[in-house]
């Protein structure tokens, strides 16, 4: 089966270029995904933090 890939017609190229080519797509996938949850979880602290001020100027005038 190897001798078939290496022989003189030059299949281990492409076959390289798809195999580069799922493994960056799989790489940025992780990535961009990453990214979205860190988003996610910002707005949600961000949303907390001003809750928690408006309940405190809430007590605070009383």
């Amino acid at each position: 089966m190897y001798h078939i890939l290496k022989d003189n017609r030059g299949v281990m190229f492409p076959i390289a270029i798809m195999l580069l080519f799922i493994t960056m797509l799989t790489i940025f996938y992780y990535i961009f995904s990453f990214e979205s949850q860190i988003k996610v979880y910002n707005s949600l602290e961000f949303a907390n933090v001003r809750a928690t001020i408006n309940l405190l100027e809430e007590i605070s005038n009383k």
